[in-house]
């Protein structure tokens, strides 16, 4: 059984987001589609058609859809902190091989036994552990301290490596 105490940060939490949303299809089509507009921009600058002003929009359309999603999810973190009791207070978390992970805050508590653990992912600054298919368990790495190895160890048994995906 390993304990950690875990208090979340804007900067984790939205580390995680941006993992969350550029892990999948539509994330990296946002960044596809912001890149073609400014390509187009500069192409049709170029071959003349489209003067200086009309670079200048497509650039100004091009930063605003690369620059979207990192300021929203930004803002997002920022309100989840204020606003979610599992975000703005400090929560125990206990791993243990024969109930899973046990999280208590304040006025509640989440129960996932290993069988509901579904996947976990690592990002630079947390490790997500996702209990359903949208929700996952936020912990910054710099919260488990000593007990990162023996916590790692117990999820990749529990999942097997094939269920845990490293960026």
């Amino acid at each position: 059984m390993n304990k950690i105490t875990v208090h979340m940060t804007k900067e984790a939490l939205y580390d995680f987001l941006l993992f969350h949303a550029y892990s999948k299809f539509g994330g990296f089509m946002v960044n596809v589609l912001g890149l073609a507009v400014a390509f187009m921009g500069i192409i049709m600058y170029v071959s003349g058609k489209t003067g200086a002003v009309g670079a200048a929009a497509y650039l100004c359309a091009s930063f605003a859809f690369l620059a979207f999603t990192p300021f929203q999810l930004k803002r997002r973190a920022a309100k989840q902190i204020q606003v979610n009791p599992e975000y703005c207070q400090p929560v125990g978390y206990t791993f243990s091989d024969e109930e899973g992970i046990i999280a208590e805050w304040e006025g509640g508590e989440r129960r996932c036994s290993w069988d509901q653990v579904q996947r976990a992912v690592v990002t630079p600054k947390t490790i997500g552990i996702y209990y359903e298919e949208e929700r996952a368990l936020i912990i910054p790495k710099s919260d488990f301290g000593e007990q990162f190895g023996a916590i790692f160890q117990m999820t990749a048994r529990h999942l097997g490596m094939r269920k845990i995906r490293m960026r």
